[in-house]
């Protein structure tokens, strides 16, 4: 009788183990993937104090570098260089978030393309405060930038945050009633918090779709693999069915009857100077130094051959190929700035794709500045697909709302 009693109790505790793991295991995924872990913030490494030569890349866990009298990193000079710090700050908590910084010499900050701070100018160690209100959980595009001129080299910056208030511990016995009492300090923003990349728009495209591809899905996504294999021959991800206007002007016929097998001889005698391979090859060149110049204030110009990969804001070899020789032209007219627009499709969410867009004008300032061109002449701006210059309901199409634009300032 004994041994059943013990059977059965012990059969009891076994499913309400199992009882217990079932309804908690459900719960533990929502869990993990409410918990976003940071990675760092990038930085972008120059010599000059305004960004005039690109050395190189890398993650950095935060910002707070005190490095005296050596260089930041191999290869970069002690003094007279800048760097640019870009990702994303996901704040912990919501209120009112206080930085201080500590800089030798000038530091400017931005949040959400907001300047917050402009402190940009030689200067010895010095420190400044400035506040902002933020959301706890939603992703904030950080920019911070520095400059290096001589002697002390210093850039850190701590925050308060609005659930952590620095103030003095309750008066005990431990700290004699307050006489030994310590404030905490602001501490640099820990590595959890700070994104290389907008962590909402990252997961929204790691994680596959439930349903499978509709029909209109697929020639996007052959497109997207057709584009990485012949990038390298300076094919765009998409191509209208005849030349752009400008071009289809020029030749006095569609791209198509130019390239027809039973017109080929006679379309080369047509245009012997100017063959319709070779337009569509150097339009950008062409736009870059022929047209920069003769934009109007308030004139946008749309960059040939600069598209991107659905859901991608990587830039790909034949876009990198057109910005080198935009870099050479805007370098020959410094006198020329422009606000760098973002553009999207509509397939997706709305605000994911103007996060998108965003990234897609960053990643072209980012190039263009590396490769010589000033910050202050650019000003990256995205869209989001509330611009669209084709249709999205046609999948031929859609590819060509995914651009980046150039609009005189």
């Amino acid at each position: 009788m004994a041994c059943r009693i013990y059977r059965w109790s012990g059969r009891l505790l076994l499913f309400g183990v199992l009882l217990l793991a079932g309804l908690l295991l459900p719960q533990l995924p929502a869990v993990a993937q409410s918990q976003l872990v940071g990675n760092g913030i990038r930085g972008d490494y120059y010599e000059g104090t305004n960004f005039q030569k690109f050395v190189l890349s890398r993650r950095d866990a935060t910002l707070a570098f005190d490095w005296g009298h050596m260089p930041p990193a191999l290869g970069m000079p002690t003094e007279y260089f800048s760097v640019r710090w870009t990702g994303w700050l996901v704040p912990p908590a919501t209120g009112r978030y206080v930085l201080h910084v500590t800089v030798d010499d000038g530091i400017r900050i931005w949040v959400n393309n907001r300047l917050i701070m402009d402190e940009w100018r030689p200067q010895p160690v010095s420190r400044f405060t400035t506040a902002i209100s933020l959301k706890a959980g939603e992703p904030y595009h950080l920019r911070v930038e520095y400059y290096q001129d001589i002697l002390d080299t210093r850039a850190v910056v701590t925050w308060e945050r609005p659930d952590e208030p620095l103030t003095a511990p309750p008066a005990s016995w431990r700290n004699l009633w307050g006489a030994t009492a310590q404030v905490p300090k602001p501490a640099p923003i820990p590595t959890q918090f700070l994104f290389r990349e907008n962590p909402k728009a990252v997961a929204a495209r790691v994680v596959p779709p439930l349903p499978p591809p509709t029909e209109r899905e697929v020639p996007a996504q052959a497109l997207a693999v057709a584009v990485a294999k012949r990038a390298e021959a300076d094919i765009r991800p998409t191509r209208p069915p005849s030349l752009p206007p400008s071009l289809a002007r020029a030749a006095g016929k569609p791209a198509v009857a130019a390239f027809s097998p039973s017109a080929g001889a006679a379309a080369v005698k047509r245009l012997p100077t100017q063959p319709v391979p070779a337009r569509v090859a150097t339009a950008s060149r062409a736009i870059s130094n022929a047209q920069l110049a003769s934009l109007s204030v308030g004139e946008a110009l749309t960059l040939p051959e600069l598209y991107f990969n659905q859901g991608q804001a990587r830039l790909l070899p034949a876009a990198r190929e057109l910005l080198d020789g935009l870099a050479a032209a805007l370098s020959a007219q410094p006198g020329l700035r422009f606000e760098v627009q973002g553009h999207t499709d509509n397939v997706g969410n709305a605000e994911l794709n103007r996060l998108l867009s965003q990234q897609r004008a960053d990643a072209v300032c980012l190039y263009l500045t590396a490769h010589g061109v000033a910050a202050g002449r650019l000003r990256p701006k995205g869209f989001g697909g509330t611009q669209p210059v084709a249709d999205n309901a046609d999948p031929a199409q859609r590819p060509l709302n995914r651009r980046v634009v150039l609009r005189r300032l």
